[in-house]
């Protein structure tokens, strides 16, 4: 090859280091090597890499952490994952994330060295296609003087690509996004948008670019379109003239239709796993308090002991079932939410009236400070007893004995604000953003005898944004934790949907 590329590898494990490099080397490429992600990416801000090899799981930093920093501050890198522990749930995160491709251990030669000269050559062409705007800026017609350059660079893209100009005349469709559209021949040119793609929700982000541009290649909008069955992720952004004039925008379409099916199955497994236990250990439960309300004989103190901790343990997976169909139809769009003006106010009562109990036993002083005034919020009863039963149970459960739990609610204009506050551990920084994540769960030897799925937060998150509303946190380690929910306030006059 006449460049060299340089290929980072980030890997904790030197035999894997090791390997990458024996295996680039001869076809070429500099390798560099970091242990962890945070030295993979002071070696990015440091010296020119092409592409990088990131391991999923690693100390210190792991791939996810480097696809969040590398994509805000190197998007035009690739990254690669490379993971011992390849799941469909793994692939779906880190392809969301923006990772290029997810390759397992152990990898073939042959394989590896594909993957990498894959993305060096979608670099190379990404690259290409950057330079062709900025010199086609002053009139988008021009391009048709170098067609056969253009042709030659978006030909080979297996990514589909369309060239909107400003009135949305469609003057450039490569043919990989003929083939994704189901389109057998190429129209005629320019053409209304609508003759290749009519949705509502692409047409709002091109007049969002046009309108108000940012002047600089990092602004693009991304969106996931659904045609037929077919599922595409675009990626618009505007290009520029000489005089910094926006002459259009360019959309980079990528199928995501396997990556789809795939968490589909993944849900419509967990579903059926689930429906499937639940029956029987609800019988069981059952029985079980049959026995222990001394309905199928006398019981010793022994047997009564085993059969308590066992009911225990059967509503604690019974808990977990519940929650993983929550997720599940959250996920799959399939939970109903009768949104209807509701007074928050009295279930944070009815709540906080249910824990006085379970927080006298903790010797927590459980406080409530709502003012008589607050405005209805458009809701759905069910859904924030639980988003509200969940906060205010973290809160008791990781705040310890002798500590506070408040909740209060604001006004705040077009918003309601709720404040689930306590004096507990708190959360580590690097620990914030991760808590919404499913099955997460904080390493703290203060929450070791905590019991949790690591589904909670992630059900709360899911709801309240199904309201149109937002959470945020604020910790600090020792002090304590504050979860402020924003929803949407019920205006005079104003009509609630039901959804």
């Amino acid at each position: 090859m006449d460049e060299q590329y340089t290929v980072l590898v980030a890997d904790d494990e030197k035999v894997i280091r090791d390997g990458c490099s024996l295996i680039l080397q001869p076809e070429g490429y500099r390798v560099a090597t970091a242990a962890n992600g945070q030295e993979a990416l002071e070696l990015l801000r440091t010296e020119p890499v092409n592409v990088v090899l990131c391991d999923l799981k690693m100390p210190v930093m792991d791939a996810l952490q480097v696809l969040e920093e590398a994509g805000n501050h190197y998007p035009e890198v690739p990254i690669i994952i490379i993971t011992g522990h390849g799941t469909v749930a793994n692939a779906v995160e880190c392809m969301k994330k923006g990772a290029y491709d997810f390759v397992t251990k152990p990898f073939r030669v042959d394989h590896l060295t594909l993957v990498v000269k894959r993305a060096l050559e979608k670099q190379r062409l990404e690259r290409q296609t950057r330079e062709l705007r900025e010199e086609q800026a002053r009139n988008l017609y021009t391009l048709a003087t170098e067609q056969s350059r253009v042709h030659t660079i978006i030909n080979c893209m297996a990514d589909g690509v369309l060239v909107t100009n400003r009135d949305l005349e469609v003057v450039l469709a490569n043919p990989a996004l003929m083939q994704l559209l189901g389109l057998s021949t190429p129209l005629l040119q320019p053409a209304p948008l609508a003759a290749y793609l009519d949705d509502n929700s692409l047409k709002e982000a091109f007049h969002t670019l046009l309108s108000n541009p940012e002047q600089d290649n990092v602004r693009y909008i991304s969106q996931e379109l659904t045609i037929d069955r077919i599922h595409l992720r675009a990626l618009s952004a505007p290009f520029y003239g000489p005089d910094l004039q926006v002459l259009g925008v360019v959309t980079v379409f990528h199928d995501i239709t396997g990556f789809k099916e795939l968490d589909e199955l993944k849900n419509d497994f967990v579903r059926m796993v689930s429906h499937e236990l639940r029956g029987p250990l609800a019988a069981i439960k059952m029985q079980h308090t049959v026995m222990l309300d001394g309905l199928a004989g006398d019981l010793t103190n022994k047997q009564r002991e085993l059969l308590t901790r066992a009911q225990a343990k059967l509503q604690g997976l019974l808990d977990l079932i519940n929650e993983l169909l929550d997720v599940a139809r959250m996920e799959a769009g399939h939970c109903p939410l009768e949104q209807v003006p509701l007074p928050l106010g009295e279930i944070l009562v009815e709540l906080v009236e249910l824990l006085k109990t379970k927080a006298a036993n903790q010797q927590i002083m459980l406080q409530l400070a709502i003012p008589p005034d607050l405005p209805l919020i458009p809701a759905d009863r069910r859904s924030m007893e639980e988003v509200f039963m969940n906060l205010l149970c973290n809160a008791i459960n990781y705040s310890p004995n002798g500590g506070e739990v408040k909740v209060s609610a604001v006004s705040q204009g077009d918003y309601l604000e709720v404040r689930v506050s306590d004096t507990g551990i708190g959360i580590e920084p690097e620990d914030i953003p991760k808590i919404f994540d499913k099955f997460y769960r904080a390493k703290h030897p203060q929450t070791r005898q905590v019991i949790g799925t690591g589904l909670g937060l992630a059900i709360v998150k899911n709801l309240i944004e199904a309201h149109r509303g937002s959470i945020r946190v604020e910790s600090q380690p020792g002090v304590g934790t504050t979860f402020r929910v924003f929803l949407p306030a019920v205006s005079r006059g104003q009509d609630v949907d039901h959804a």
